[in-house]
């Protein structure tokens, strides 16, 4: 088996971090103040992802024994839209009622099969289509990418909507958790082998970026459900 690159040993080291970003959210809860399912069942996810993302970059960077690199790839994308998926269900069970949810939880999964179908279809090596949005040397964004960025943003959007019911001591959490997958998105703009002179590798420090804001999360939610036990429960 062939040593990976620089570039991919620095992506895989911080993989783990990733990985860790749904791993001590889960102990926290068994060993803190226990959160609702639907936000440990988001933890899970998480942790998921993270084995994922350890496998393209481990496996898949050079593709030298273990398969080939869009299935790595998929299961890394795919799992995340899975993620931002799971973090849009529990959104909708902590400030919406449950005549929307009837609705909205059946369109958010139908949203996500269809994210994945069309990351899948894309990446398979007789359909791949490169960038949707090119930037050029730099990187860009493939078509599933493109995907979990608009499904990102559609969490953000169910949870400042709710911004006055979530407790005052917990709303700096959701800035910076914003703050964070606002950076975090920048750096995802660059392809995996970027590296800026002498040692940013910028698609490592975006692991390292996002298992912080996965951290974030749990925190925000730590306090609200603290000080607001009535949101573990939905409505």
């Amino acid at each position: 088996m062939e040593n990976l690159p620089n570039y991919g040993l620095a992506n895989t080291a911080t993989a783990f971090a990733t990985l860790g970003g749904g791993l001590f959210p889960l102990l926290y809860c068994r060993l803190m103040l226990k959160q609702p399912p639907r936000w440990t069942f988001v933890y899970w996810m998480i942790l998921v992802t993270g084995v994922f993302t350890i496998t393209l970059h481990g496996f898949g960077e050079t593709n030298p024994v273990w398969g080939k690199r869009w299935f790595w790839a998929f299961l890394d994308t795919g799992s995340n839209i899975v993620v931002t998926w799971s973090i849009t269900l529990a959104v909708l069970g902590d400030y919406y009622g449950r005549k929307t949810r009837n609705w909205a939880r059946p369109l958010a999964t139908l949203g996500m099969i269809v994210g994945v179908g069309w990351h899948y279809y894309d990446r398979l090596p007789s359909t791949v289509s490169g960038y949707i949005i090119p930037l050029g040397k730099w990187g860009g964004f493939y078509p599933g990418e493109s995907f979990l960025i608009a499904f990102s943003w559609l969490v953000l959007f169910l949870f400042f909507a709710k911004w006055k019911r979530i407790p005052r001591e917990a709303r700096p959490l959701l800035s910076l958790t914003a703050l964070i997958f606002f950076v975090g998105m920048l750096l995802a703009t660059a392809g995996n082998n970027q590296i800026v002179y002498p040692f940013l590798s910028i698609h490592a420090i975006w692991h390292i970026v996002g298992a912080f804001g996965f951290m974030t999360l749990w925190a925000f939610n730590h306090v609200r459900f603290s000080v607001a036990p009535d949101d573990l429960s939905e409505a």
